[in-house]
C-alpha cells in the first residue's frame, strides 16, 4: 500500500500525512460526516480519493461506504468474524434509536441526515417500547459515549431549564449500523433477559469494527 500512497500522494499534491490521518480517523472512529466539526475534512478526503481509500480499506478486511447526499462516509466490516455483540442494554436502545429516527424521518424532521431528540425522549421511549427499567445515570451515559465514538449520535448542550436533559442527534449511521433484521428484534422483544448479557441471536450484531463490550 506503501506505493500506492505515494502515487495517490503525487497525483493530488498532498502530503502523505493528510491520508494517513484520514485513515486513522476512520479506523478509529469509524464514520466521518462534512456536517460534524472536525471531520469535514476527513469525510472531502474519503470522497475525493475513493479509489485509494476503497483498497485501503479492502486489504484490512473492511468495505468502504460513501454516501453523498448524507455526506457520510466511513467503514464497514467485510467479513461477519469482525462483528460486534453488544450488550443487551446496548443492543436495545439501538433499537430505540433506529425507531425514533425512522419515525423523524416519516415526519420530515430531518436535517442533512440527522434527526434531533434529547436523552429525555430516548429514555422515556426504552421504558415504553422494551417494558425495562432504564440504567442508571452513569450507565446510560457510558453507552451514550459509546454511541458517539461510533458516529451514531452526536450529543449537545444540556437544556437550561433541565440540567439533566441533553439535546441529540441520531445521525444516518444508525441506519448502517442497525439492519433491518436487527431492527425487528425490537418487535418480539418482550422485557425478558436473554440468558447472556449480549444479545444470543446472530440476527443482533452490529457492523461495528472495534470492541465495544465495556464492564
Amino acid at each position: 500500500m506503501l506505493r500506492e500512497l505515494k502515487k495517490v500522494v503525487e497525483e493530488s499534491g498532498k502530503d502523505a500525512q493528510e491520508f494517513q490521518q484520514t485513515a486513522n480517523f476512520v479506523i478509529a472512529n469509524q464514520f466521518a460526516s462534512a456536517y460534524k466539526h472536525g471531520q469535514r475534512k476527513h469525510y472531502l478526503l474519503l470522497e475525493s480519493y475513493q479509489d485509494y481509500f476503497d483498497n485501503l480499506f479492502d486489504a484490512l478486511g473492511m468495505k468502504l461506504y460513501i454516501n453523498e447526499n448524507e455526506r457520510l462516509a466511513g467503514v464497514l466490516p467485510i467479513q461477519k468474524e469482525a462483528f460486534v455483540r453488544l450488550k443487551t442494554d446496548e443492543t436495545l436502545f439501538l433499537l430505540v434509536l433506529r425507531q425514533i429516527y425512522e419515525e423523524k424521518i416519516e415526519n420530515f424532521e430531518v436535517d442533512n441526515g440527522f434527526v434531533a431528540t434529547n436523552t429525555h425522549t430516548i429514555l422515556d421511549r426504552f421504558v415504553q417500547l422494551v417494558k425495562r427499567e432504564i440504567p442508571n445515570e452513569t450507565r446510560f451515559k457510558d453507552i451514550l459515549a459509546l454511541f458517539s465514538r461510533h458516529g451514531i449520535v452526536i450529543r449537545g448542550k444540556t437544556y437550561e431549564e433541565d440540567s439533566k436533559n441533553q439535546m441529540v442527534n441520531i445521525t444516518p449511521v444508525v441506519r448502517l449500523i442497525v439492519t433491518e433484521a436487527y431492527l425487528r428484534q425490537l418487535e418480539s422483544f418482550n422485557g425478558t433477559d436473554p440468558d447472556e448479557d449480549d444479545v444470543a441471536d446472530s440476527d443482533a450484531e452490529t457492523e461495528t469494527t472495534q470492541e465495544t463490550n465495556q464492564d
